[in-house]
């Protein structure tokens, strides 16, 4: 939360659009990870009278977070003439994306299931995670080779920048295994060819926190780079 405030602070009187992407998708990422939480999602739905509402919040945050991760990107890595159609294009994958997801989420959601990989056998829910994983996995693969390749332009120039690059692109990386370990637990669960649930239900959770984790360090880093150049820059001026 404090960094989303911090972020927030910066993309005031900023015209860039990065700065306030990454501040979208830094208090998206917050949202998302509250709602994820087993004790904010009752409360969630005891508030709302709503089952199963947390999931949604969080998989819908999860949406804006990698669209917003997209365009910040965008912004850093294309030229100004062709920064506003790739703006468009990528909004519009998930406006359409959401369009889909929330009406199948409302029209599958009842009491006695749940929009895990444990429900596989619910061909609507099936449908839904698989719907949901596949944006996940073509914007972290985007994210992987457009950070990773913003982090090699910035190390020698900018080297926290480059850093912070670095990790965002692993944590794309963790984002893009993550989608593959539980989309291909659900086929093969279809194709009447599970491997472990458990395994499962291990893996996901672990390879998400951790795309998490490196994400936040990954988009701070830059911010802290920025904040000691001008911190040098105040010493410099006030050296008589």
């Amino acid at each position: 939360m404090l960094v989303t405030v911090l972020c927030t602070r910066r993309a005031l009187g900023n015209p860039r659009v990065s700065t306030w992407a990454i501040a979208i998708a830094f208090g998206v990422c917050t949202l998302g990870v509250l709602f994820a939480v087993p004790v904010v999602a009752r409360a969630a739905e005891d508030l709302t009278g709503v089952v199963n509402i947390g999931k949604l919040i969080a998989h819908v945050c999860a949406i804006l977070w990698c669209a917003a991760l997209q365009i910040t990107m965008v912004d850093l890595a294309y030229r100004p003439e062709y920064v506003k159609s790739a703006i468009f294009h990528r909004g519009f994958a998930a406006t359409v994306e959401l369009a889909i997801m929330v009406p199948l989420f409302l029209a599958t959601n009842a009491p006695d299931i749940a929009f895990t990989t444990a429900h596989a056998d619910n061909p609507k829910i099936a449908a839904y995670l698989l719907l949901y994983l596949s944006y996940v996995m073509v914007t972290c693969g985007e994210l992987a080779f457009m950070c990773g390749r913003t982090a090699r332009r910035n190390w020698g120039i900018r080297p926290w920048s480059g850093a912070g690059f670095s990790l965002s692109a692993m944590a794309a990386v963790f984002g893009l295994a993550y989608a593959l370990t539980k989309g291909s637990y659900i086929i093969f669960h279809t194709l009447d060819r599970p491997w472990s649930l458990k395994t499962e239900e291990f893996i996901s959770p672990t390879l998400s926190g951790l795309a998490v984790i490196f994400l936040f360090a990954g988009l701070t880093l830059p911010m802290v780079g920025t904040f000691r150049q001008r911190l040098r820059q105040k010493r410099t001026l006030a050296t008589p």
